[in-house]
């Protein structure tokens, strides 16, 4: 034997502790009701050894002999430590239940996970048991009121319309101000992707009920690893997984139905009997004779027919609702999958509007050795969705609802729909439009990776991760011949075709080091990113089509357009990311990524990115040993610059249009300036947070402080009128957010039977336009302006007065003192007058458990700030538009000298310009709502075993049921989309549910 071995082998000899070994085995239940746990972790302490147990709760893990600590973690559990120094025998291990989200002991982060206690960055989590079978089409929606500081409002109430998320405020005038949304590592595309057809929400095609675990990145420390792209935040979505043990099934099926949430009293439409006294007041004070009074109501109001509608409910249904979905997980030691199927059904409460969803899901890890980990993970969905268009359009089913007179015939003698245009004039009959025309779309998304991990020592892992994200968009529109929009081309159809092909390659390097006897640990990563995204349009259009609707695809006489469009970007990156730990007690980290854009000027490409934050864990300290205080309490502060890249593929390049042609030959001309300077808006976010748990963290606090300075905003800058160009896009603005945030999770009551469980957040935010193009003080539009030292949504309007007591007529305040009045609207002067950004908003839950029985509850709320409702003028405009409805905050016009109203005197052909924009037509947009109500029945487990399940739950639930406003004069739903304009969008929901969810 050579000496070097015999050296080895004397060693190992003489030191048992280096070569031997033990198995400890036990079962680990669940504190309350005694019944296994399956995938409970089970770590030696300080080390990566570990197993997870089984089915029956069962673990055998084969440790160290001088292994002294296991470490027991679960979701939803208080984790345990045990000393396992001297056991002899198997081990009886019960978890106690903690619902508080702060003692999660790991927590998604950016490129992986970590303890919770080590985080020195501002990251929300939502689990997915908060998001199961909860009838909404899209996870965007379900984030509402969940996290302090994400916004998330409904643009529309169509079936699967998208929803608005802004995170700590809005971060650019220009740009996209919506957060990066990464799914299992793969930074996905998601927004509207719709060409033809209303909405076509690239989120509706995830199935929130695969979901496990959502973690929303806010400040530096945790968001800025994500470079030119972070600026906004990062919302990181992980899916379920396998576990080792026996396999698990889940079965859920949910029915029910939809109608409107809120539709406020002010601004429901006129009954047949309200019209005709509204018009007939109107008519006089115009001059009519009473004999021209009664013809124009009988020839032109139809008042010599009996027909008598309400297109409010003429234009408004029950709508379905159900969802269906089974799932299976398991797998050994070796090998864990997680598979499910989902269908979802979604009817808006509005006619013609209706999504239904298809999704696959296939999650598969498999360790090919003792040092190589290879897996999948792999979602196919498919969605069909059928809308109508909103806005200003005349086949806008809610144009109809609110402006059609009652005396409108809305069927035939045969009972078809009517569309006759001399009684509808230029608004169709909704009934009809939906009876004939089609505007349909079909999605279909593939969204998948693949990854090897290769541990190259114990504490050294490689990985590579390939992903792919693929969306197909096929549209397809379909308007008669017979009326509405192509009835003067004797018909219309369109069809779309788009494909959103977007890759993703990471490689990294994790570390892990522990020094000065494990008192210092620390995580290095390192990694290099590769990303594409690729868009490829075909469209096609025509008129003059037959007369013949049971030709489902009609192809047009006249061809009228015919295109084929692409764009691109890529991203290539280095990033790194360390963590040092000080004995639990102290933290510290820090990031650093280079980023190159393809979307940015060819002198501005590359740009740095980086973050620094520390975390000190108080309660760890020895001078905290004694008090009975705090149970956890916790110090940490973040600063760093990360990006935003939401821009158009090609603003840095001069564009030119290539589809005409110059004396018969096909030509170009330029359309757009380049700017080769061009480069991302840059934000620098600090923030400084506290955290801490009393009377044994029955009660958990986390309230931060945040400051976000984002400069290099892109603004356009103005060009003389003779170079051809209005102007180019350039960096020259700047703006801030700063705000608070707080986070109370308690537990007021818990008992053997009985647990209550509270949860509040809430976010207070201030914006200010601190630059803008150099010497400019002040952008106006209408009807905001972009003015230094306001909000950037602040309202330039002119203030309403009312209207005089004397004579009915419409005034005006002529400047911002209110001091003197006008009825001329041309002398009324313009002031800033609000914001359509809240200063305050949140969500409260509480939950009741008794023995089997499950209340939840949870309440969303915002306020101060305005709603703009445009479409007002329409229906409070005192007889400016003729042969249309009003709403009932037209009844409350000035009818006598001393009246005391906000609504002049009804005139018709009024010409006053009371209904051009103004203060009358702001709301207070402050609201609260009660978004969700489930009240669920469990089977008891003594029960469930005896039926062979692991568990049985019977369940009603009810969302956005209850309002409650603060303006008596609303007219809309409070809930607006994020620039606070009401754009005759669809009515959110309030659906009825019953669920039934059964494991096997």
């Amino acid at each position: 034997m050579k000496p070097r071995f015999l050296c080895l082998a004397l060693l190992l000899l003489s030191n048992p502790a280096l070569w031997a070994q033990r198995e400890v085995s036990g079962q680990v239940t669940d504190g309350e009701n005694k019944s296994p746990l399956q995938g409970v972790n089970v770590t030696v302490k300080n080390s990566r050894v570990g197993t997870a147990t089984d089915a029956d709760g069962k673990f055998r893990l084969v440790v160290p002999a001088d292994a002294k600590t296991l470490v027991f973690t679960n979701s939803g559990f208080d984790a345990r430590e045990v000393d396992v120094s001297n056991i002899q025998g198997d081990l009886n291990i019960s978890l106690a239940k903690n619902v508080l989200a702060l003692n999660e002991v790991v927590v998604a982060v950016a490129y992986g996970e970590q303890e919770r206690k080590k985080i020195t960055g501002a990251v929300g989590k939502v689990t997915g048991k908060q998001l199961e079978n909860i009838p909404m089409a899209s996870v965007d929606q379900m984030l509402q009121g969940k996290v302090a500081g994400v916004q998330s409002v409904a643009t529309s109430g169509q079936a699967g319309a998208a929803q608005q998320i802004r995170i700590r405020g809005i971060g650019s005038i220009s740009a996209s101000s919506a957060p990066l949304f990464v799914i299992d590592g793969l930074p996905a595309n998601t927004g509207d992707a719709s060409n033809l057809t209303n909405s076509s929400n690239l989120l509706a095609t995830l199935n929130a009920n695969d979901i496990e675990s959502i973690s929303v990145l806010k400040d530096a420390a945790a968001s800025s690893i994500y470079g030119s792209r972070g600026a906004n935040g990062v919302i990181i979505i992980t899916t379920k997984k396998g576990k080792a043990g026996k396999t698990r099934i889940r079965v859920d099926g949910e029915f029910g139905y939809s109608d409107i949430a809120y539709k406020p009293e002010m601004g429901k439409p006129l009954n047949r009997e309200e019209v005709k006294e509204l018009y007939t007041e109107g008519l006089l004070n115009a001059g009519f004779p009473q004999a021209d009074v009664d013809f124009v109501l009988d020839n032109f109001f139809g008042y010599n027919t009996t027909a008598n509608y309400n297109w409010l409910d003429l234009v408004t249904r029950k709508g379905q609702q159900q969802q269906v979905n089974v799932s299976a997980s398991g797998g050994d030691a070796k090998t864990q999958f997680y598979l499910s199927g989902g269908y979802f059904k979604q009817e808006s409460p509005v006619i013609g509007s209706e999504l239904k969803r298809y999704t696959g899901t296939l999650n598969l890890k498999h360790q090919l050795s003792n040092k190589f980990v290879t897996g999948i993970n792999l979602t196919l969905s498919s969605f069909h969705q059928r809308g109508e268009v909103e806005s200003a359009n005349f086949r806008n089913p809610v144009i109809a609802a609110i402006a059609l007179l009652p005396t409108a015939e809305a069927y035939n003698p045969d009972g078809s729909p009517n569309y006759d245009p001399n009684i509808f004039g230029q608004i169709y009959n909704p009934l009809a439009i939906i009876e004939y025309d089609r505007q349909n779309n079909q999605t279909s998304k593939l969204l998948g990776s693949a990854f090897l991990e290769y541990k190259v020592l114990d504490n050294l892992k490689l990985s590579t991760r390939f992903g792919i994200d693929y969306n197909n968009i096929e549209e397809y529109l379909y308007y008669n011949p017979y009326f509405g929009d192509a009835r003067t081309q004797s018909g219309s159809s369109a069809n779309s075709y788009n494909r959103l092909y977007n890759w993703v390659w990471t490689n990294l390097a994790d570390y892990n080091f522990r020094f000065l006897d494990d008192k210092i640990d620390g995580t290095l990563t390192v990694g290099y990113e590769a990303q594409q995204s690729m868009t490829y349009t075909q469209a096609g259009s025509g008129d003059v089509l037959p007369k013949n609707r049971n030709i489902q695809y009609p192809i047009p006489a006249v061809p009228t357009a015919a295109s084929v469009t692409g764009s691109d970007y890529a991203f290539t990156s280095l990033l790194s990311r360390g963590q040092l730990n000080y004995m639990g007690r102290y933290s510290l980290s820090g990031s650093l990524r280079r980023d190159g854009s393809s979307r940015f000027g060819a002198n501005n490409r590359y740009g740095t990115f980086w973050s620094v934050g520390a975390a000190w864990n108080i309660d760890e300290e020895k001078f905290m040993a004694d008090q009975n205080i705090f149970s956890s309490l916790k110090l940490r502060t973040s600063y760093g610059v990360n990006g935003n890249a939401g821009i158009g593929n090609y603003v840095w390049r001069s564009s030119f249009l290539f589809s005409t042609t110059y004396n018969g030959l096909p030509g170009s001309f330029q359309t757009s300036v380049g700017n080769d300077n061009l480069t991302w808006e840059q934000n620098k976010p600090f923030d400084v947070g506290v955290e801490f748990g009393v009377l044994n963290n029955r009660l958990i606090v986390e309230a931060d402080y945040y400051l976000r300075k984002t400069d290099n905003l892109l603004l356009n800058e103005p060009l003389s009128p003779t170079s051809g160009f209005l102007g180019y896009s350039n960096n020259v603005g700047a703006m801030e957010n700063k705000g608070v945030e707080v986070t109370i999770n308690a537990v007021p009551v818990k008992t053997k039977d009985f647990n209550w469980t509270v949860s509040l957040n809430a976010a207070w935010n201030k914006n200010e336009v601190t630059k803008l193009r150099e010497g400019v003080e002040e952008i106006i539009g209408d009807p905001f302006t972009l003015k230094v030292g306001e909000d950037v949504q602040s309202y330039f309007i002119r203030q309403w007065a009312g209207a005089d007591p004397a004579n009915g007529d419409p005034l005006w305040y002529k400047d911002g003192s209110k001091t003197e009045t006008t009825n001329n609207f041309a002398e009324a002067g313009r002031v800033i007058f609000g914001s359509a950004s809240p200063k305050g908003f949140g969500g409260f839950n509480t939950v009741f458990t008794y023995k089997f029985i499950t209340l939840d509850a949870q309440i969303n709320y915002q306020y101060g700030n305005k709603i703009f409702n445009q479409w007002d003028f329409l229906t409070i405009s005192d007889g400016a538009f003729l042969g249309l409805n009003h709403n009932k905050k037209a009844l409350q016009r000035w009818q006598n000298p001393g009246d005391i109203t906000d609504v002049p005197k009804f005139v018709y052909a009024n010409a006053t310009s009371s209904n051009n924009n103004s203060t009358r037509y702001l709301y207070k947009g402050d609201f609260i709502r009660l978004r969700n109500v489930l009240l669920a029945f469990d089977l008891p487990v003594k029960f469930a075993q005896k039926a062979h399940l692991a568990g049985a739950r019977l369940y009603v639930r009810g969302t956005n049921l209850w309002t409650k406003t603060f303006d008596d004069n609303i007219t809309l739903d409070p809930e607006q989309p994020i620039g606070g304009i009401s754009d005759l969008q669809f009515f959110n929901p309030r659906s009825y549910t019953i669920g039934l969810n059964l494991q096997l």
